[in-house]
């Protein structure tokens, strides 16, 4: 008798967890809305040393806005997929570069369609709220937690360079190659603010095909130009319907 009712006992309490454990698939869909920074990696500025690269690279100088939309889909509870378009300004000069003296710059407008998989490392959370007769009728939420993923998939990017400075009387300017196939991949942080809502940022880095993003392939070039996306968003779930009640009243 008391090993049924340990049994029973055992299974109301796991009931809860179960039913919470499906909860994701009642908002498997959410829009993205962020803005951000573009920097960009290139054969125009850089750092005065040869030999920098990567983030030693950066010039805050040079950084220009982005802005991006998106929309997320859940196929389980740790993958989702995302198809992104983002607008953003990119902009490099030779100034207190290693090329300084050759004194090129540039401006584009890109457009980016991609679409990546993201695997959730820790479970996304999201805000629970009830309503406690003993604190009364006071909101309380809990059960908040950092979601991290990491993401990479492909995409495809337009951009139209504008020569600036020495750069727009060189006969090495080349404004007719604007396409290029894009690879995204990087990290992200989200963290739900309310039973709806999420704050998140990301970084991206891409690889594109073109090496004319900044209308410049020197001849010794041996690599493609890189640029990086770093974005603050906000994001909304869609939620299905559903007859369980949305607060849990005790």
């Amino acid at each position: 008798m008391k090993t049924s009712k340990l049994l029973i006992l055992i299974v109301l309490m796991l009931i809860p967890t179960l039913m919470y454990s499906q909860r994701w698939k009642l908002s498997r869909s959410e829009y993205i809305y962020g803005i951000g920074v573009s920097n960009y990696f290139g054969d125009i500025g850089g750092s005065k040393k040869e030999s920098a690269s990567g983030f030693s690279d950066i010039d805050i100088v040079n950084t220009r806005p982005s802005l991006a939309v998106g929309y997320r889909y859940k196929l389980y509870e740790k993958i989702a997929v995302k198809a992104n378009l983002t607008y953003a300004n990119i902009h490099g000069s030779d100034e207190k570069s290693i090329n300084e003296g050759r004194n090129y710059s540039f401006t584009t407008n890109m457009f980016e369609l991609n679409g990546h998989v993201e695997y959730h490392i820790t479970e996304e959370k999201a805000v629970v709220s009830y309503k406690s007769m003993s604190l009364r009728g006071k909101l309380k939420k809990f059960n908040a937690g950092l979601n991290l993923y990491v993401f990479a998939g492909v995409g495809v990017a337009y951009f139209k360079p504008k020569a600036l400075d020495d750069f727009s009387e060189s006969s090495r300017y080349i404004d007719n190659k604007n396409l290029g196939l894009v690879v995204p991949f990087g990290v992200g942080l989200k963290y739900p603010i309310s039973t709806k809502t999420y704050i998140g940022l990301e970084l991206g880095r891409r690889f594109i095909t073109s090496d004319y993003v900044d209308g410049f392939s020197p001849e010794l070039s041996n690599s493609r130009d890189v640029y990086y996306f770093t974005v603050i968003s906000v994001s909304t779930k869609i939620k299905k319907k559903s007859n369980r009640r949305p607060e849990y009243r005790f």
